[in-house]
């Protein structure tokens, strides 16, 4: 008995650093802390060459993601300037006197085109800048009731056009520390998408509560659900659903909206969580810590692994 034990001890005891890199290699792959190393002891042996082989495997993964971000940063760039003078020239020529149905519709269609990848280029560009650190919120005290009404109109005039009704829950008062233009576009962001796939004749609802210290808005919808498989992605970028859940006709987007939307949320001190069913819609759910002032008690958000309700 006394030689198991003496062996357990033993074997922990070897097995200690071999825990350790584990556990720092673990912390390291979420894309964001490339620049952490592994604790490198002096010597040669075994642990000691795995530990530089892995920091050297870290250091190519780093300068490589790094090379991709600057290319992204650097392209979205250089398109935006001559994106911006493209549509200032369709919508001249647009205005520029009578014209045939058949080269108006070109134009309109080339208007589109030209707006879209402008969208595209300028979600690069965000996600780019968060990716380099540079995720800049011009902090204020940010009334969500107002903001949330404002955003709710523009979903009414969305619901209107897709043939589906935009319905405002409940809406109470909440201030949070943050940048008014990026929770604008995080409440939006959300609501086009509820829009985008709920079919005619169903509703989009939207509210915000305080839970405690945090203040939750949530955005429900009666559309085609995700599968329960894709919840873990839906923030992914370039993720999109199958082309089944958009209503027909409904131009599908760069699958770039919902990953600036987590952006938004976790640069507030926040979280966004997703629960959905198949053919029974999905709900959005976005926290953000209210205000000093306004806090009471309240445990934390989580953004724990998307849930599928029963």
């Amino acid at each position: 008995l006394l030689s198991v034990v003496v062996a357990y001890i033993i074997t922990g005891r070897a097995l200690r650093p071999v825990d350790e890199i584990i556990g720092e290699v673990s912390a390291i792959t979420d894309g964001r802390s490339l620049h952490r190393r592994l604790p490198q002891d002096e010597g040669d042996d075994e642990l000691a060459r795995l530990s530089a082989t892995l920091n050297a495997m870290i250091s190519r993964l780093e300068q490589s993601f790094a090379a991709l971000r600057r290319f992204t940063a650097d392209a979205s760039h250089e398109l935006k300037t001559p994106l911006t003078v493209l549509r200032a020239d369709i919508e001249r020529a647009m205005s520029a006197g009578p014209r045939s149905t058949e080269g108006l519709i070109a134009l309109e269609e080339a208007l589109q085109e030209t707006t879209r990848m402008a969208d595209l280029v300028e979600s690069l560009l965000t996600l780019a800048r968060a990716d380099e650190g540079r995720f800049d919120l011009h902090r204020e005290a940010v009334a969500l009731r107002p903001l949330v009404l404002d955003v709710a109109e523009t979903a009414q005039i969305l619901g209107e056009e897709a043939g589906l009704k935009v319905r405002v829950e409940a809406l109470e008062e909440a201030t949070v520390m943050g940048d008014a233009l990026r929770l604008r576009q995080l409440f939006l962001n959300l609501v086009t998408n509820a829009v985008k796939y709920t079919p005619r004749g169903g509703h989009v609802d939207l509210s915000l509560l305080r839970r405690g210290d945090w203040a939750e808005f949530a955005v429900r919808d009666t559309g085609v659900g995700i599968a329960g498989a894709d919840l873990p992605y839906v923030f992914d970028r370039f993720w999109r659903a199958d082309r089944a859940r958009s209503r027909s006709g409904e131009r599908f987007g760069v699958g770039l909206g919902l990953a600036i939307s987590q952006y938004i949320a976790h640069a507030h001190g926040g979280s966004i969580t997703v629960a959905s069913r198949l053919g029974r819609g999905s709900t959005f759910t976005v926290l953000l810590p209210l205000r000093a002032e306004e806090a009471v008690s309240a445990p934390a958000p989580s953004d724990a692994e998307p849930e599928t309700k029963p």
